[in-house]
Formats: structure tokens, C-alpha cells, sequence
């Protein structure tokens, strides 16, 4: 039996986003609220929101680059690999994915793509030629 990546579901990537958010990117802001004594400086403090943000970027990118699995991910047994060749990426790369993931997503754009595309793929999984696959069996 071999086994072979297929592209996993809009609903299955959510919900991995979700469990990475819960238990990588939430952690980080308490982190930094209770550094920084009160919600007004947090709130205010435009660097340290920027900063968290990075962390989480920077931080599931590690887990991705050991693993090619966050937390998340590994919850659903997903994994985030090269389109063409099903290997894992680079840190670089990961990172790259990560920035056009917040731009395109702060500009609502990069939410739509998947839905008029049969692939499901997003644009920064266009543009960086990755995709979050799940495995298939196939029999023979």
C-alpha cells in the first residue's frame, strides 16, 4: 500500500489554525500583557502587538520546519509540504508563507481565493507552491 498527499479541507485547516492560535499565539499575548502591567499599555504599545505576532510566526514556523506539523496540524495528522515534490519546506520559505498568509488575510482577499479555485488552495499556498495535505491510503 502506498500512501499519497491529498489537499486537506477548508474546515480541517481551520481548525488547526484555531488549536495554533489557542496554544501558541494566545500564550504570547498573555505573556506580554502581564510584562507590560495593564491593557492600556498593552493595547498601545503597537510594537509589542507586532512583536506577538511575529512570535507566532516565527514560532510555528519552527515546528514546521522540524516536523512540517504545529501543534495544530498534528491534532488533524496534517502536514505542510512542497506541492510538487510532497517533501518539507524550508524555514525561509515557511516564513515567506507566513508573511503573504497576514497580508493577504488583513486585506480579505487571500480569505476568498480558496473558494473560487477547485484546488482549495489559498494564495499563499499559490505563491509559495505549498499545500497542507492530509494522507490517503491507496490500495495496490
Amino acid at each position: 500500500m502506498k500512501t499519497k498527499a491529498k489537499i486537506s479541507s477548508r474546515w480541517l485547516r481551520f481548525r488547526a489554525l484555531l488549536i495554533d492560535i489557542f496554544l501558541i499565539y494566545i500564550p504570547i499575548l498573555y505573556l506580554f500583557y502581564f510584562l507590560l502591567g495593564s491593557k492600556e499599555a498593552f493595547l498601545n504599545n503597537h510594537f509589542i502587538t507586532t512583536l506577538c505576532t511575529f512570535l507566532f510566526g516565527l514560532i510555528q514556523a519552527i515546528f514546521l520546519t522540524k516536523k512540517a506539523q504545529s501543534p495544530g496540524l498534528k491534532a488533524y495528522d496534517l502536514y505542510l509540504i512542497d506541492i510538487k515534490t510532497g517533501k518539507k519546506l524550508s524555514f525561509l520559505r515557511i516564513l515567506l508563507r507566513y508573511v503573504i498568509f497576514i497580508i493577504s488575510f488583513g486585506l480579505l482577499f487571500g480569505l476568498f481565493v480558496s473558494f473560487v479555485r477547485k484546488d482549495r488552495l489559498n494564495l499563499h499556498d499559490i505563491l509559495t507552491q505549498s499545500c497542507i495535505a492530509t494522507k490517503s491510503i491507496k490500495k495496490g
